[in-house]
């Protein structure tokens, strides 16, 4: 039996349409490990044929940086309680007329590729770039000897964190390290908990960021073997960050 998404996406894009409304556009599928708030860019849908889809550019520069021709880009669609994910390839920049006066640039897609459920990754990941979290020390491993060279240490600032990794913000003076290496040891000391939590982490994926300029955006994704000792880190940022969701809400709730 054919995948219901398959068509049903056509009837939630032809409703985001008539009401000019937004999409979300990502290099990454949301059910990527290493897929961020910070690769999210909001976007509005601008025509939908049986050929393309069209979509606007988003504004922000990092964007233009992230989506080439001939990339792959995945289309969030909402309606109501349906998510639906589209994986589309970049055609081209496109000149689109809002109106008799206006016009605006947007990317041309192709049709999907794949169709799928727009489901949210396995963890929540919190954002912390507000708590007091010391600077996270990445100590490099040799990629041949796989002993830590402690005389390239460096640290960087935790901007999100879940069960399954961690985003930190480092200057760029240390992408060819994270690019020679790939492995790390570090750890942290989350506010909640006195004992340092130490662990292995690889690095999946680098942009750099729309604040500072030399600052570089990196995900990690945490690499442990032993099964006892990964399920007790686990458990601990598991439950540091549902700590931090249930603030998030919290604030939400007193700013009605």
């Amino acid at each position: 039996m054919a995948d219901p998404l398959s068509t049903q996406w056509k009837d939630i894009a032809l409703h985001i349409l008539e009401r000019n409304g937004a999409v979300s556009l990502s290099p990454l599928s949301m059910e990527d490990p290493n897929h961020s708030d910070e690769l999210t860019f909001g976007s509005r849908l601008l025509d939908l044929s049986d050929r393309h889809l069209v979509v606007e550019v988003p504004n922000a520069a990092i964007a233009k940086q992230q989506f080439q021709t001939g990339a792959r880009v995945y289309v969030v669609m909402v309606q109501r309680a349906t998510r639906v994910e589209l994986c589309c390839e970049i055609r081209d920049r496109v000149k689109v007329a809002i109106n008799a006066n206006v016009q605006t640039i947007g990317y041309e897609l192709s049709l999907p590729i794949h169709v799928g459920s727009a489901q949210r990754r396995e963890y929540y990941r919190a954002h912390v770039t507000a708590l007091p979290i010391k600077p996270v020390k990445f100590i490099p491993m040799d990629p041949v000897l796989k002993h830590p060279m402690h005389e390239l240490a460096f640290t960087g600032n935790m901007v999100n964190i879940s069960g399954g990794g961690m985003g930190v913000i480092v200057h760029k003076e240390h992408v060819p390290i994270l690019r020679d290496s790939k492995f790390f040891d570090c750890d942290i000391q989350l506010p909640m908990d006195k004992e340092q939590i130490k662990f292995s982490i690889q690095c999946q994926s680098m942009h750099s960021t729309a604040g500072r300029k030399g600052d570089v955006y990196v995900g990690l994704e945490f690499v442990i073997t032993d099964p006892a000792h990964k399920r007790e880190i686990v458990d601990k940022l598991v439950k540091y960050t549902t700590y931090v969701q249930r603030e998030h809400l919290r604030h939400e709730h007193r700013n009605l």
